[in-house]
C-alpha cells in the first residue's frame, strides 16, 4: 500500500492515509487503536519513498518489489533503530528518530 499512495502523494500524506487505513482495518478487526505503531507506519513509508526514489519508475508494486528485495526483510528497521527504541511507548505513540542510523529522505 505505501508504493500506491507514494504513487501519488508525498510521505507526509502517505504516512497519514496509511494511518487512516490502518486504524480502519483494526477497527473492522475489533482491536483497538493501541496496536498501531506512529514510528513504524512513518519509517516505512519512508523506506519505500527512499527506495522509489533510488530504482526510478516501475510499472507496478510487484515490479518495484522485485527491484528491492530488501524491503522484504521485516527486519530492515532494526537497521535504523534499536529494538528497545523502535518497541517503546514513545516510538508507538509518536514518530522517533532512528538511534543508529537515519532513513534517508528524497
Amino acid at each position: 500500500m505505501a508504493y500506491v499512495y507514494l504513487c501519488e502523494h508525498d510521505v507526509e500524506a502517505s504516512t497519514a492515509r496509511m494511518k487512516n487505513s490502518l486504524l480502519a482495518f483494526l477497527a473492522h478487526l475489533g482491536v483497538g487503536p493501541g496496536k498501531y505503531h506512529e514510528t513504524l507506519t512513518r519509517a516505512w513509508i519512508m523506506a519505500v519513498a527512499h527506495f522509489m526514489a533510488e530504482s526510478g519508475a516501475c510499472d507496478s508494486a510487484a515490479e518495484f518489489m522485485t527491484r528491492n528485495p530488501q524491503l522484504l526483510d521485516s527486519k530492515i528497521m532494526l537497521t535504523h533503530y534499536s529494538a528497545e527504541w523502535l518497541f517503546s511507548p514513545q516510538a508507538r505513540e509518536a514518530f522517533v528518530e532512528p538511534d543508529i542510523q537515519s532513513i534517508p529522505e528524497h
